[in-house]
């Protein structure tokens, strides 16, 4: 047995030392060429009163085998050197390198002292061999946007609307689009910015094309300085009757999509009233004056409501009955 164990120890050695001279060696992490935090913009109130939104735009220029995702960490810091939150890069395109956008969700418990010392910093991950010191750099300069929740909700798309558009010209991928005059994001703009902004749809709803109008005064109430069809179309967005946001989502026009609803429904209840024998023809065209002042004076909505139906009824019905 000592003899064989005399035998082999010569063997093992000589396979260790060509198995060291072999094996390869991983190459330290070369030091990025560019390496900055372009901007910063925070924003208060976005999702709840108290809450704090930090957006962050990027450039690292690197030749590497990791991308961006792997090599870096993006930390968020307050006035006192403590880390509040972390993030990563999404490696959407070009592995996350070159510019790119990182963004910080801060609720309300947890959130800095507003507009104080708050920066943003980004630092090598420290589990890769770099070539010298891990990477890091950091910047305080902040654009501080605050207000209520819808000032700064659309604070919020409008800065993220920029930047994807800067991010078309950069990576000459469509970020934003127009549908019926408004800019929103694209697909692959709604697919990037989600991943990389927490709480998209919540904190910056705009950018998505979910807009709400609420009227600024009661439905039952017409300023003497407003036109009635301004009026009119103000009183009914935000309510259930507003189909503007079904239009939007399907790329119709919101006025068109109204007109047919309209024009349906009372289509409808012509042919029940015909089918019933319901209708008086006299009766019917007492309807008209109302119509005719309420598009000039503006009566209560419900009335003109009403008395358009009944004056389109009675108008069908002079076509239909007085030819017989």
């Amino acid at each position: 047995m000592k003899n064989r164990i005399k035998y082999l120890l010569p063997v093992v050695a000589a396979l260790v030392g060509i198995l060291t001279f072999v094996a390869p060696v991983m190459a330290d992490e070369e030091q990025p060429t560019t390496f900055e935090i372009q901007e910063v913009e925070a924003f208060e109130n976005t999702r709840e009163d108290g809450d704090q939104l930090y957006i962050a735009q990027y450039y690292i220029a690197q030749n590497s085998s990791y991308n961006a995702r792997q090599l870096y960490i993006f930390r968020l810091f307050d006035e006192d050197g403590n880390e509040l939150t972390h993030t990563t890069a999404y490696p959407y395109t070009n592995d996350g390198f070159g510019m790119g956008v990182v963004a910080f969700y801060v609720d309300a418990d947890e959130a800095p002292t507003w507009a104080s010392g708050v920066y943003v910093k980004i630092v090598g991950n420290p589990l890769i061999s770099w070539n010298g010191s891990a990477p890091s750099t950091s910047s305080s300069i902040i654009t501080w946007n605050t207000g209520d929740q819808s000032e700064t909700q659309i604070a919020a798309s409008g800065y993220i609307l920029e930047l994807a558009g800067e991010l078309t010209i950069y990576w000459g991928v469509e970020m934003t689009t127009t549908v019926q005059g408004v800019t929103v994001l694209t697909d692959t703009g709604a697919v990037y910015f989600t991943n990389t902004v927490p709480y998209l749809a919540e904190v910056a709803p705009y950018c998505l094309g979910q807009y709400t109008f609420t009227p600024d005064y009661p439905i039952d109430e017409k300023p003497a300085s407003d036109d009635y069809a301004d009026w009119l179309e103000a009183s009914v967005e935000g309510t259930v009757f507003d189909l503007g946001p079904v239009a939007r989502a399907h790329g119709w026009s919101a006025n068109n999509l109204r007109t047919g609803v309209y024009y349906a429904f009372v289509i409808a209840l012509f042919v029940l009233l015909i089918a019933k024998g319901k209708l008086n023809k006299g009766t019917m065209l007492l309807f008209w004056p109302f119509v005719v002042a309420g598009a000039f004076f503006g009566v209560p909505l419900q009335v003109t409501i009403i008395a358009g139906f009944l004056c389109l009824i009675s108008t069908v019905w002079i076509f239909y009955k007085g030819t017989t």
